[in-house]
């Protein structure tokens, strides 16, 4: 298959400064110490059917420019976004701007995306944001997409919750890329297969309403570590990193549409043997550690915080100290990407880009029709074992395949 990127011209390349200047008392902006870790980036990526845009004025010819101009709004108040990376622990809000693409993609949608007669916008985020804070910016942007007199009003965290460490800010990468010979691989999970799903992690757990983020979850993490012990020769001890949003856990709370990296993780136990990697456990596992944060100082007693600094004052990378294979798994299913509105109706599927250079890495995202869509990276021998897994063939259905090398 041609990559979408051979088949992608340019038509226009611009930068976006915001509509007005940042004032001199807020140039300076502290990274905290989770923004200072060397994130992916997140290359989001919208559809919407061409009978969508011909309702605006103008149609498709005026698309460029009312996005263009409804972004330079939403970067006066996102001016952070708009600056300069001054050191690790400091952007320079300067008013640089954010680059901005007009592009035209030689090929049918449905070869891209499986749905055809679309347009495309993609976006990617770092650094100064988490994955709630994407969502947020993309819905202030829909917002003044639709309405340039609509009101927004980010929140910046900055280092308040988790300053820099005493000898200074992190100046060096945490982690080592993982992408040889990685493949990513798409499923899909539809409605009825989620209700089926959490119907018998119900029955055979005793699980009171086990969540969509719950069962999906166990369900990679137990093929994949099957897949990946098949693949070894020989059973290996694993466990599963899920992150989980600290912005309702934390107390005092804090003010809507805080923006930053304001997380934490948590851990399921390490499985030492094959009885254990049984779905009814893993569901209940999840259960129980994620319950176990809102026991905890989140800001103090941050895991997160502490395997970034274990793994920088080290040299070796993240969750290392674990000795066993390490799942991370990301999940963005309680933000409604796929209902963004920017005024020519919802996009006909809402999806990432390449997600990932880390094997055994999940990431799940809502699907327009209450399904989940799981983006998931094996190497391809573990790949293979993978798709073969019993309970994986009966459950969600796979798209695609596409190597990240």
């Amino acid at each position: 298959m041609v990559s979408v990127s051979k088949m992608l011209s340019t038509i226009s390349k611009k930068i976006i400064k915001p509509s007005s200047p940042t004032p001199s008392t807020q140039r300076c902006h502290k990274l905290s110490l989770l923004d200072q870790r060397p994130y992916n980036y997140m290359p989001l990526v919208f559809f919407y059917p061409k009978h969508q845009v011909a309702t605006i004025p103008n149609g498709p010819k005026q698309l460029p420019n009312l996005l263009a101009n409804s972004v330079s709004k939403t970067l006066t108040c996102y001016y952070p976004w708009a600056g300069s990376l001054k050191d690790n622990a400091t952007i320079d809000c300067d008013d640089s701007g954010v680059e901005f693409f007009e592009v035209q993609i030689s090929s049918q949608m449905d070869k891209v995306i499986h749905h055809p007669n679309s347009n495309i916008k993609e976006l990617t985020f770092r650094q100064v944001g988490d994955a709630c804070s994407a969502y947020y910016f993309l819905r202030d942007w829909a917002a003044l997409t639709r309405n340039p007199n609509a009101k927004i009003s980010p929140y910046f965290a900055e280092d308040s919750l988790f300053p820099s460490p005493f000898d200074g800010p992190l100046v060096a990468s945490v982690i080592e890329s993982k992408n040889k010979d990685c493949i990513q691989k798409r499923f899909v999970f539809s409605d009825s297969k989620l209700s089926a799903l959490k119907a018998y992690i119900a029955d055979e757990s005793g699980l009171q309403n086990p969540t969509r983020s719950e069962v999906v979850n166990a369900l990679l993490y137990k093929c994949a570590a099957f897949a990946v012990s098949g693949s070894s020769g020989s059973f290996q001890r694993s466990q599963l990193i899920q992150y989980s949003n600290l912005r309702e856990r934390i107390s005092p709370p804090l003010p809507p549409s805080t923006i930053g990296n304001i997380l934490t993780v948590f851990s399921t136990p390490i499985y030492n043997n094959e009885r254990d990697l049984r779905l009814p456990k893993i569901v209940r596992d999840i259960r129980k550690y994620k319950n176990n944060l809102s026991s905890k100082n989140n800001l103090e007693e941050n895991e997160w915080v502490v395997e970034m600094l274990d793994a920088y004052r080290t040299g070796k990378e993240l969750f290392n100290q674990r000795n066993c294979d390490v799942y991370l798994c990301s999940s963005t299913l309680m933000y409604e990407y796929e209902k963004l509105d920017f005024g020519w109706g919802r996009p006909a599927k809402g999806s990432l880009g390449n997600v990932g250079q880390f094997s055994k890495n999940f990431i799940l995202m809502n699907t327009p029709d209450r399904g989940v869509e799981a983006f998931v990276n094996l190497n391809e021998q573990e790949m293979c074992l993978f798709d073969k897994d019993k309970d994986l063939l009966e459950f969600p259905t796979p798209i695609d395949r596409d190597n990240l090398n």
